[in-house]
């Protein structure tokens, strides 16, 4: 493995054990037993390392996305999706830890973000009409009802590392205790087809 790395890999073990604010540079070369100026060498400062992370994550969920199989069924595609996004934060887990403090320190990579869940709302909102359409969704009975629904979950997939951090432990098995957790706030909104499918996955 190359230094720079190396570099990254021991900034992301010390970033989700000690949490962003509390690892220093230094700290990472020590732990490298390299210089900090050897660090320097390749990242000029910490949010060097912090922009190259988030970038890391980004092209790890597409990676892991392009392998799922895009015609199984809806359902089944909505819940598989959702735990390997989950799987993936939690590896990148100080990003979504320290997420609003890392946006508002680098406007690239914020403008980036608010990118990103503006597409991700448009493929969500398309799911469910999709969804609908097949009969698992029940048709919206407020306005703009999926499009808040969509919000909930989306809050809830941005937080659910911090509550775990707070209120139970950072065992891998949380992963699937928050994603069940998440993934059933659909299921009041669901048909009786869509819950019958939604029991057989569980």
């Amino acid at each position: 493995m190359k230094t720079k790395d190396k570099v990254l890999a021991t900034a992301l073990e010390l970033f989700n054990k000690e949490g962003l604010k509390d690892v220093t540079l230094r700290q990472i070369a020590k732990t490298m037993n390299i210089s900090q100026g050897n660090l320097n060498y390749h990242y000029r400062a910490k949010s060097d390392i912090v922009s190259a992370l988030y970038f890391q994550l980004v092209d790890r969920m597409n990676i892991e996305m392009s392998q799922l199989v895009q015609n199984q069924p809806i359902m089944s595609f909505l819940s598989e999706s959702s735990l390997i996004s989950m799987r993936v934060l939690f590896e990148y887990r100080f990003i979504t830890k320290d997420l609003y403090a890392v946006l508002d320190s680098d406007e690239e990579l914020k403008q980036h973000y608010v990118g990103l869940q503006k597409m991700r709302k448009q493929q969500f909102l398309m799911l469910f009409e999709n969804m609908i359409e097949g009969g698992l969704l029940r048709p919206e009975e407020l306005n703009n009802e999926y499009e808040r629904l969509y919000e909930r979950m989306n809050i809830l997939g941005d937080n659910w590392i911090n509550a775990a951090a707070l209120l139970r432990d950072n065992s891998k098995s949380i992963v699937d205790y928050y994603h069940s957790l998440l993934f059933e706030v659909i299921y009041p909104y669901l048909t009786e087809r869509g819950k019958e499918e939604f029991r057989n996955l569980f």
